[in-house]
């Protein structure tokens, strides 16, 4: 067995728990020792990393997570050193410049890899500018797909492609395997809602997610069957804008705000349909989990989402910028048989099953740090 690599995972912000950074930590204890540090937030005791990892939570404001912080940059370093760290994971854009500023001032000189999950991370001249002085001191750039990947590559000045890789995320599949008859599942958590086909959708009420066009296509779609219903989980800053739609729609009582849900494997259980009109998509961990659960799908046509689908019959892609697109998708997938629309289901739990499971995140992870700990110049030749 060879040395422990020592791997820190540099977070913005602690918000709650976060499922999918969870299984980014599960890394093979006997190879890896895992730390996380989350730069803003305060430890609430309901973290499960608190007995996975070593955490430290720095309690920081949006304002002090900057580069010229001299504080931070100090205070990472020495969590570098005393943590031994081999490796850094800079998470999101905001982590990067103080997590390569620390890891240049620390003794031992980490490696320092970083993760972005979303498009436009290189959106303005002055982001392209701090990337192209920053990303040189990179190991590795990744992209959560293919999709991420491309506009990194596209949008950055003068970066190598060998030096971006794409490590897709992964689900926890276990929740969403479990079998949860539909009918049990709509009277126990939504008594009070009646249809004949639920459609749902789930993330955060923003504008990029683009909930407006799900209604108006929805409010098409009900004109044809009256007897559809629709969920839209979770909340944001749009939740007033879309609860007036649809009051204006005359839609009330045929869609409902469930709010943000921790039983989303349950909720999935419920719908006949998700739908993800994101207008914007790195990824799109909702639709590879509303996929596992077995129902078909209708998603956007941007980012990573087509790298979910890829050549299975697991439901349609739509074009986000056009209500009749996504009309259309809804009402085919409608007019589907029951037995139809659960081939959907079964060849979109397959595809994740196959492709996107945490497991298969968690090894590219590992192999990309072995990898990082091997460019080490005191590591260079050695075996991990």
């Amino acid at each position: 067995m060879g040395p422990m690599i020592n791997v820190l995972l540099l977070i913005k912000r602690y918000t709650g728990n976060y499922p999918l950074l969870n299984e980014m930590a599960k890394l093979d204890e006997n190879r890896f020792r895992r730390v996380v540090c989350y730069l803003g937030g305060e430890k609430d005791g309901q973290n499960p990393l608190d007995s996975l990892a070593k955490t430290y939570y720095l309690g920081l404001k949006n304002h002090e997570i900057r580069l010229w912080n001299g504080k931070l940059r100090r205070r990472l370093a020495e969590i570098i050193d005393a943590e031994q760290i081999h490796v850094v994971n800079c998470h999101l854009q905001r982590t990067i410049a103080v997590g390569v500023a620390a890891a240049r001032m620390a003794r031992n000189r980490p490696a320092v890899v970083a993760t972005l999950h979303g498009l436009g991370s290189a959106d303005s001249l002055q982001r392209k500018l701090g990337n192209w002085l920053l990303y040189r001191h990179l190991f590795k750039v990744v992209g959560v797909s293919e999709g991420v990947t491309q506009d990194i590559l596209c949008n950055n000045w003068h970066l190598a492609p060998d030096r971006v890789v794409a490590i897709y995320n992964g689900i926890d599949t276990a929740p969403f395997l479990q079998p949860q008859p539909k009918d049990v599942m709509r009277q126990k958590l939504f008594p009070e809602i009646r249809g004949n086909i639920w459609f749902g959708t789930a993330g955060r009420l923003t504008r990029v997610k683009n909930q407006k066009n799900l209604l108006l296509a929805f409010k098409r779609c009900v004109d044809i069957f009256p007897e559809s219903v629709l969920l839209i989980c979770g909340r944001g800053e749009a939740e007033t804008e879309l609860r007036s739609l649809t009051s204006s729609l005359g839609l009330e009582g045929k869609v409902h705000f469930p709010g943000f849900r921790r039983d989303i494997s349950q909720v999935l259980a419920t719908l006949d349909v998700f739908v993800l009109p994101s207008l914007r998509e790195g990824f799109g961990l909702a639709l590879a989990e509303a996929m596992c659960s077995g129902i078909p799908v209708i998603a956007s046509q941007v980012g990573g989402v087509p790298e979910i689908f890829g050549e299975a019959a697991v439901g349609e892609l739509i074009d986000p910028e056009s209500i009749d697109s996504l009309t259309n998708a809804m009402i085919r997938i409608s007019e589907c048989s029951g037995e139809d629309r659960v081939r959907l289901g079964e060849n979109a739990r397959d595809r994740v099953l196959r492709n996107f499971t945490a497991e298969k995140m968690v090894k590219k992870y590992e192999e990309l740090y072995e990898a990082a700990w091997l460019n080490l110049p005191a590591n260079r030749g050695s075996r991990p």
